[in-house]
């Protein structure tokens, strides 16, 4: 079973007197744990602004343990992947040696037991080992903090599954965004606060959080400002304090070119600051943190144009906090885009090359052109796309061809913005999709120069890097488990298996499959009604995920790795006759209150509060199913084939009002009769 939101009320009764209680975003518990988090505790627990609070509260990712009506802890988490994650973990001093600690870590443990694992990091001074130990978590590699004083941080870790999966150090490294620094900025974080009172706000991108997620950087304008203070030693000083943090400029025909779009965009601000955005974007940042009012008034239209947010340290720390309480795929950042996809003309050859110039990767105008020269020559060999906005933007573009036993992707970008991760996981994910179509076993992006959005997803959809590139292996078809070696390259779960090789499915794993409801008209919003993922004539497939909600009635025990058949319903113009029309794996089952399971799952985009709330059951409860590499059919089957299929084996075949359960051989019938793939 799923994970189960905790009802309103005590839920976990742990003892006579305490209880695990899920804070609501309204109340006056989520106040008593902002007040106990801000407290004597924050100086270990760091600053989290209070929209953090509210924001897990509203996921259901805050816990606290209360006796009557007092508070005596509360854990704060979030939910990456198939992980968790614990961000906060704080008992009240009047109740350290009753346990807390160790109840609220069983009650997150128990609430989310199909994850993998959970994990946290913690800085050695605390000496909170025996601590960590005791309540089952293991070291799994440590590191020096990022922040000014460089603390020593341990990652530990304790695992939710028997389960096959890596547990490398490396998992838990996470890509950091790049923060360049004004010079107010910059002066805050290095002047004593006692002679810079104004610098607080600053000061808090020191904490070791924060340095986790982003690298802050200068730009070589910040050296410029500083030669230009009069007094020699204020210069040195400042200037030992740069070259303390990264450097991100670009030569100056990089940077140069963006000057007069900057200071239309921003034209209350000072030769300086024109330079600095300038510098900034074409180094690739994505932040640049500012406390000037002028700037901060231009930063929407600067964030518009050329992706780079500009925010107070203040705003910076919230948007940081929410990027890692949520996963980067959201397709609701693309919510109300039509995007196109299509060939480029020849004339585009220009637009394509200033669109998707990857300048932070230091790649010259020149040598695009020269990579793309041939492929807009050989338009025969080549298949090349690029996606377009309705305001005539490209914002992403691939193009591939066949060679031997093998797709070559030689060019994929995906411009940084807004959604801008949604699009690149369904470029890459595409490719894979191409080489299953053509069925050749493997797929190649060997384009030098990738987009950041890009290389992030590469490992999410399965590309390894190898010699001259990165390849992702396909397999089609049914696969017999007794054919395939699931130890190697390392042990891995049947379901593990057909994700990494989609569209391959493995017979006689043990995989369980289910016929599954669904009315058409979710299915058109989910993508499983037709022949693209999503249902616009010319439009980017973006389903790469989705959650479906439903009652949680006889559910009959559908679980992460399980196979669904969509049957979606007919009795419409369209369709008049009811049809399994795709399949997909299940990732996630989660069951708890509709608001609290919206929240979580709001960046989908595809399913209103409203229509979460009506899914909800007499207990006031609702099923989220979030599912995976959907594959549509290309011969559905209607209900009479169905019919006629179950006949055949001695069988009745009965519209499914509920998650039903079929046996393997009644899902090889089905899938060799309307997969594409399956000879």
């Amino acid at each position: 079973m799923g994970e189960r939101s905790v009802p309103s009320g005590p839920y976990l009764q742990v003892s006579h007197a305490v209880e695990i209680l899920e804070v609501e975003s309204e109340g006056d518990l989520l106040r008593r744990v902002i007040e106990l988090g801000n407290g004597p505790a924050k100086q270990r627990l760091g600053f989290l602004p209070d929209e953090g609070f509210f924001d897990r509260a509203r996921r259901g990712t805050l816990l606290g343990a209360v006796q009557g009506d007092r508070l005596l802890g509360y854990v704060l988490y979030d939910l990456p992947r198939r992980n968790i994650t614990i961000r906060h973990l704080c008992v009240a001093p009047e109740a350290r040696s009753l346990g807390i600690a160790r109840r609220l870590i069983e009650s997150v443990a128990s609430r989310h037991q199909h994850r993998q694992r959970i994990d946290l990091w913690c800085r050695d001074d605390y000496k909170l080992a025996g601590m960590w130990k005791a309540l089952g978590f293991r070291p799994q590699g440590s590191r020096r903090g990022r922040s000014k004083e460089g603390h020593t941080l341990t990652a530990w870790v304790r695992d939710l599954e028997d389960s096959s999966y890596p547990t490398l150090f490396d998992d838990y490294q996470a890509e950091r965004g790049i923060v360049a620094l004004d010079h107010n900025v910059f002066l805050d974080l290095h002047i004593d606060i006692s002679q810079r009172p104004e610098a607080e706000e600053s000061r808090y991108l020191l904490e070791d959080w924060i340095a986790d997620h982003a690298e802050l950087g200068v730009t070589d304008e910040i050296f410029h400002e500083i030669h230009n203070h009069p007094d020699a030693q204020v210069r040195a000083r400042e200037q030992q304090w740069a070259n303390q943090h990264q450097r991100i400029s670009k030569p100056s025909h990089d940077w140069k070119p963006l000057l007069d779009q900057v200071v239309e965009l921003a034209p209350k601000v000072g030769d300086a600051d024109h330079r600095h955005v300038a510098r900034a974007i074409a180094a690739g940042a994505d932040y640049l943190v500012s406390r000037d009012a002028d700037l901060l008034d231009a930063a929407e239209a600067i964030e518009n144009a050329f992706g780079l947010a500009i925010l107070q340290p203040a705003a910076l720390i919230v948007r940081l906090d929410k990027a890692r309480a949520e996963d980067p795929y959201r397709p609701v950042a693309l919510a109300g885009t039509d995007l196109r996809q299509l060939s480029p003309t020849d004339d585009m050859h220009e637009e394509v090359i200033s669109a998707l110039l990857n300048n932070a990767a230091g790649e010259r105008r020149s040598e695009l052109a020269s990579r793309l020269r041939p492929i807009f020559a050989d338009r025969k060999s080549h298949d090349m796309q690029v996606v377009r906005t309705t305001d005539g933007r490209i914002i992403a573009g691939f193009a591939r061809r066949r060679v031997g036993q093998y797709l070559d992707i030689p060019f994929i970008r995906a411009v940084s913005q807004a959604g801008s991760n949604v699009v690149a996981r369904q470029l890459v994910f595409a490719q894979r999709r191409q080489a299953a179509a053509l069925r050749l076993p493997e797929a190649r992006i060997t384009d030098p120069h990738l987009s950041r959005d890009i290389h992030e997803v590469l490992e999410v959809e399965h590309f390894e890097e190898t010699p001259g590139g990165w390849t992702s292996y396909v397999k089609t078809g049914l696969v017999d488990a007794a054919e395939i070696d699931l130890r190697h390259p390392r042990p891995m779960s049947a379901s593990e298996y057909e994700d990494r090789y989609w569209p391959a499915k493995i017979m006689g794993s043990g995989v369980p499959s289910y016929l599954a409801p669904i009315k058409l008209s979710f299915a058109e919003e989910l993508g499983l009604a037709e022949e693209t993922l999503l249902p616009r004539e010319h439009g980017l497939g973006l389903g790469r995920e989705h959650v479906y909600y439903r009652k949680t009635l006889n559910n009959r025990g559908i679980s992460p790795g399980a196979r669904i058949l969509w049957y979606v319903s007919g009795g419409t113009p369209a369709q008049p006759r009811g049809a399994v029309r795709a399949v997909s794996q299940v990732a996630d089952v989660v069951i708890g209150r509709p608001r609290t399971l919206h929240a979580r799952f709001e960046r989908f985009g595809v399913y209103s509060l409203e229509q979460v709330l009506d899914c909800a059951d007499g207990s006031g409860e609702v099923m989220a199913i979030r599912f995976v590499n959907t594959e549509i059919l290309k011969q559905p089957l209607d209900l009479d084939e169905l019919k006629a299929l179950w006949a055949v084996q001695g069988r009745r075949f009965a519209i499914p009002l509920s998650p039903t359960r079929i046996d393997e051989h009644m899902f090889r019938l089905i899938y060799e009769r309307s997969s594409g793939y399956a000879n």
